[in-house]
């Protein structure tokens, strides 16, 4: 999912992506910097956990196909939770 589709789904507009090789599920959990929100300026970074159906949930009657957003949670942060590294704005 790139940066202007999770934005067209949380009404929000991302500028930047924290992306490190201590995130061992980067598809899944993603850190941006969220610019503005419902219109609404901002200058947050934010964690976000995105699930995705996998087969056996589709079986299940959890979700429709695989691949489609089950579920979606977010923070906001100021460290990476990965590397630690500082989220300055």
């Amino acid at each position: 999912m790139h940066l202007l589709e999770l934005g067209e789904c949380t009404d929000s507009e991302y500028k930047d992506e924290h992306i490190c090789s201590a995130n061992e599920f980067p598809k899944f959990d993603r850190i941006v910097h969220c610019i503005s929100t419902h219109e609404e300026t901002q200058n947050t970074w934010q964690l976000h956990g995105i699930h995705y159906a996998d087969e056996a949930e589709v079986e299940m009657g959890e979700a429709e196909h695989a691949g489609e957003i089950t579920y979606h949670s977010m923070i906001n942060i100021r460290f990476c939770p990965f590397c630690g590294l500082s989220l300055d704005h």
